[in-house]
Parts: structure tokens; sequence; C-alpha cells
């Protein structure tokens, strides 16, 4: 599922393709038709975002207000109410579609105008509200090294009640590394450590399978542990660690979310069993 829909046509798809690479600087997931996969049935894809995204940008245009599709996407779009009509030019939208206050971007597009896509961010914040995984956490420049203030360890766990090898485990703990963006697209990859757990039962590594990936861990779980993560960093700058640690204790009690079904809406990550 997607945050963002972007619906444009043909003609100003350069305009999306820096829309897009804006908003994804934000940490929101954006989907547009480039994020297809080779293979893919084309229409049943686009109808299936279309249906999932919380908010369905329509970038109106001299060229997109021709659009049988644009038009189409955004009819969709209002009917669920996720519609947010963009101007990209002069061009009024049809007529059907401009009784909706529509927020114009054209000096963005011809002037780089930081004040009109800031306009357009709030907009998108007050239809489906702050993104919570990134917290208070910082997005890394390029060049800059990768530090605790751009990632973070978190946890959660419940009550399972379950036999293993090594007796029964009451609990099942939940570790998640996470961060903006940026942070998680420079992480080769991740080893967990449980210290003090059995053999078999207190390390894992995770690779990156594919970019921007959060990393998980689950564990089943006994008592309270200090949790441990060692990040395996790309393109850290001369004279910084390619590798951080961050660390957690951990009270086995109900605590939190059960973080998957928290994050699974946004990242795909690797599934460990």
């Amino acid at each position: 599922m997607s945050d963002i829909f972007i619906s444009y046509a043909n003609k100003d798809r350069q305009v999306a393709q820096r829309l897009e690479a804006r908003l994804r600087e934000d940490g929101w997931e954006v989907f547009w038709d480039r994020h297809i996969e080779a293979g893919a049935e084309w229409n049943e894809d686009i109808q299936r975002a279309l249906q999932e995204a919380r908010c369905v940008l329509v970038l109106w245009s001299a060229a997109s207000r021709k659009s049988f599709w644009v038009r189409g996407e955004a009819a969709d779009a209002f009917e669920r109410d996720v519609y947010v009509p963009i101007l990209i030019d002069e061009t009024e939208p049809p007529r059907l579609f401009r009784h909706v206050q529509t927020l114009s971007i054209a000096n963005w597009v011809q002037r780089n105008s930081s004040d009109e896509l800031n306009r357009l961010r709030d907009s998108i914040k007050s239809r489906i509200g702050e993104l919570p995984m990134y917290g208070n956490l910082e997005s890394v420049a390029e060049g800059q090294p990768v530090t605790n203030a751009h990632l973070n360890l978190v946890h959660s766990c419940w009550r399972v009640d379950k036999e293993s090898k090594f007796g029964r485990m009451p609990y099942q703990i939940h570790l998640i590394v996470y961060g903006h963006r940026t942070a998680l697209s420079r992480i080769e990859s991740v080893e967990y450590r449980l210290p003090g757990y059995p053999k078999g039962h207190d390390h894992k590594r995770v690779g990156q399978e594919k970019k921007d990936a959060l990393f998980e861990l689950k564990q089943l779980a006994n008592g309270f542990c200090i949790a441990q993560a060692l990040v395996h960093l790309n393109d850290q700058p001369p004279g910084h660690s390619k590798v951080l640690r961050l660390s957690r204790f951990i009270n086995m009690s109900e605590s939190g979310p059960r973080l998957y079904e928290d994050f699974i809406r946004r990242v795909s990550r690797p599934k460990l069993k």
C-alpha cells in the first residue's frame, strides 16, 4: 500500500518524477507507473495501487485535462475522498472538477519555489497525517556519516507461551532497526545479538535484499535481555566507523504494538522464520 499515488499525463512525466523524488525524501511511500515491474499486468497494478493509496495527487495541466486515464483516476479518487488536485501550469482542471479547491505548484515546476512545495506537503499531512515510523530521526545528507541520530532500535513483545528446544518461552520479541529512508538505504546488513540466550538463539544476520528495507528479527524470549544490533553501513566518510552499534534493555511484558502490522503497510522486509 502506498501513501501517495501520482496521476499524470505522459507529457508531464518529468514533473511527476521530480515530485515523486521530493516526496520520498520526506519518507512518504509514493507510487507512479515507473514502479511497475517487468512482466506485471500494467492496468491491474495501476488499479490496485490507485485503490490502496491513502492520497491521490492529480497533476492537472493542458495535457492531463485531455487524458481519459487521468480523468478516470481523478474521479475514482474523488469518490473515495482521497483526491488532491494540483495545478502544474496555468490550465484549469476539467469542468467536472473545478468545484474542488486546487493547489498550484506551477512556480515550483518553473522556478523551484519551496513555498509551494511546503504548502503541498502540509496538504498531504492534513489528509493522511505525519509518518510515525520516523519520529524525530533525522535524514542523512549525501557524504555525511550515518549515526544514531538517523537510526534506532525499537522493540515490541507479547505473550505466546510456546515450547521451544530451549524450554518454554512465554513471549515473542520483535526487534526492528528503522529510521529515515536516507539512512536505511545506506545499510548493508544488520547483525542482531541477544547476549545470554542459548547458542543458536542469540545471533542472526539480516542482509539487504532490497533498498530502503526495514530490518527485523522475531524470536521467542523469556525474562529480560539487552538486545543489540550491529548495523553495517555503506558509504561512510573516512574517519567514521562502518559499524553502528544500537542497544536496548528489554523487560519482557506486553509492550507496544506488534511492529510487523505497524510497519508492513509501507515497507517490505526480509522474512525470518
